[in-house]
This record gives C-alpha cells, structure tokens and sequence, in this order.
C-alpha cells in the first residue's frame, strides 16, 4: 500500500540532556532521509520551569537544549510541536505516582482524597487556579521552542466530573471548555492546537474500548471543541472498522492517523481511512511511547539495553512499523 497523505510524521519521547546532540543528528540524517516533516515531541514536565519550579520533572530540559533542538529541527525543515498532558494523565499508569502538578497542587487532582484510581488521575478543569498555571507553563514551552504549534494532550481522561467543584456538571461541556480556553490561549499568540482524539468519540458507538473512544460522556464535546484543533485521531488495534474518520471529518477536523507497534494494524487502519477519507486527512503520525534512545538505537541497528523494562521487547515491533510507514512507503 502507498498511502496517499502528504505529511509524515513522528511523535517521539524528548532526549536527556546528553542525548541532545545525537537526536539533532538523528533528525538531520535519519529523518530527513525517510522524508519525515513533522515531529511531535513528547515532554510532559520534562523542562526548567521557571515560572512554577515545582512542577519540574525529572532530568528536565534546558532553555538552551530547546533552543539547540529547535535550531536543528527548522535547519532541517521539520515541523517540532512540542507536547504536555494538559488534563489527564497525571499520574504513572503503573504506580499512581503523581506527576509534577499534581504532586506539588494537591488539591487540583480531580480525585482528591481517592487513594487509587481506575488508571491516571486528571488536573481539576473547574479549580480556580488550575488554568492559569497550566497556562503559564504552556507559555514558557512554546517560547523555548519558538513554536508555531503545540499539542495539549488530552486523551484517555478516564477522571473527570468527581471533584466537589465538578460533580454534576456535564462531562462533556467540563471537557470542551477546558480545550477550548487552552485552544484560545495558543491561538492568540498564532500558535496552532493540537489533542488526541478519543475523548471525542463514543465508545458504544464506534465499538472500541475505554482507551481509543470515550465511556464517560466527553464524546459529547464533539460538536462545542474548536474546529481549528488538529485531531491526532490514534487507533492501536485491528478493529472491524475504524468509525473515527468519518465522525471527525464530519464534525470538521482536520486530522493525523496515529499508529504505533503492529504493522498489520496500522495497515489495516490505514487501509480503511485511504477508502472513506473525506479530504480531511493531513498525513500520518507514527508513535513511539518509550526514550528516544531505544528509537534510534533500534534504527540504528545498534543492541538494545536491556534495563529490565518493556523497552527492549517493544522496540522492535516499533522500528518495523516505522520502516514500513516511513521507508516502505
């Protein structure tokens, strides 16, 4: 197959601080060679803030390694859209370690109080200073990188509508005006919004699980979200159909098919969306979910460290896809 979208992109996890240098070779070698654009970088808390200090990750990222990555990436004419969970996903999936929000804002969890959640714990939409330092930090990232786009996460938000200030309220209107208002923001200063599309779409509906289509009532944001949203519209398993490219190109979205590790799912996906694109398909964005080192080890050819994480056995499923997306085609 030969897909017939024009942009081809990438979402990888950001680099340490002494991976810097070789992943701006990587993108001036091995990207430019497989013709890729655009690449979704993945950074989370990963970043000196400066204006909430707290909420620095681990090994963050420096202003002057953004500015050296975001140098190499526009010398190489690749699209860098740098990314952040902006409501969901606060939490390790694996531990309920709470991450750097959370951990220092307490009371901006969604399901304060609860000691365990069904996976990830989400930022409060409805606390009355949770926007503005989301914001802040929104605003400190995109002017590391000099951005003209940014993506704001968003997906598999299982808690929302629990907190005191939220409960009974609509899921979806919570949802939709949380986008929105971060949409808003980015758009004022001409930076272009990008978000995961699941929360969009109805589970029962599309008749995909609770990960890649909604069982809590946001699919109803799906007619109140800025339609200037770039929808990452992602699907990582062999379902009957994949119902998601009509509803969003319907509702008016622009969008990126997103893969990940199986070639013959992201075939079969890919396959599906080439026969009922409705012209608003914008390219394919192949993703990762692991350090970039194993990446670009993996593409390199190089022996993957075994580090007693899932890395080593998935990487090989995730460079087969990547040749096929991106070498193959």
């Amino acid at each position: 197959m030969s897909y017939p979208w024009k942009s081809r992109a990438l979402c990888v996890d950001a680099p340490m601080h002494e991976e810097v240098d070789r992943f701006c070779n990587f993108a001036k070698t091995r990207l430019i060679a497989d013709r890729i654009d655009t690449v979704v970088l993945l950074i989370r808390y990963r970043f000196e803030f400066d204006s909430h200090p707290e909420c620095r990750g681990r090994a963050p990222i420096s202003k002057a390694d953004a500015k050296k990555i975001a140098d190499a990436f526009r010398e190489c004419n690749i699209h860098l859209i740098p990314k952040m969970n902006l409501l969901g996903h606060q939490t390790d999936s694996f531990n309920d370690e709470t991450e750097n929000i959370l951990k220092n804002h307490p009371d901006m969890d969604e399901s304060q109080g609860e000691e365990k959640v069904e996976y990830c714990r989400s930022i409060c939409p409805s606390h009355p200073d949770s926007l503005k330092l989301v914001l802040d930090l929104v605003d400190e990232m995109t002017d590391a990188f000099e951005c003209d786009a940014f993506h704001m996460g968003m997906d598999e938000v299982f808690e929302i509508g629990k907190c005191p200030r939220c409960k009974g309220k609509d899921n979806g209107e919570l949802f939709a005006n949380w986008v929105n208002a971060i949409a808003a923001h980015l758009k004022s200063k001409g930076i272009t919004p990008y978000m995961w599309g699941d929360r969009l779409l109805n589970s029962f509906e599309c008749h995909h699980g609770p990960w890649d289509a909604s069982q809590n009532g946001t699919h109803t944001a799906l007619d109140k979200v800025d339609k200037d949203i770039i929808i990452c519209d992602w699907h990582y398993y062999k379902w009957p159909s994949f119902p998601s490219v009509e509803i969003l190109a319907d509702a008016g979205f622009k969008v990126y098919l997103s893969t990940f590790n199986e070639r013959e799912s992201a075939k079969y996906f890919l396959d599906y969306a080439k026969e009922h694109d409705k012209g608003n398909i914008l390219g394919v964005l192949g993703t990762t979910w692991m350090p970039v080192k194993y990446v670009m080890d993996g593409l390199e050819g190089k022996e993957l460290e075994d580090d007693g994480k899932w890395y080593k056995k998935a990487t090989p499923g995730i460079v087969d896809c990547y040749k096929w997306l991106f070498q193959e085609n």
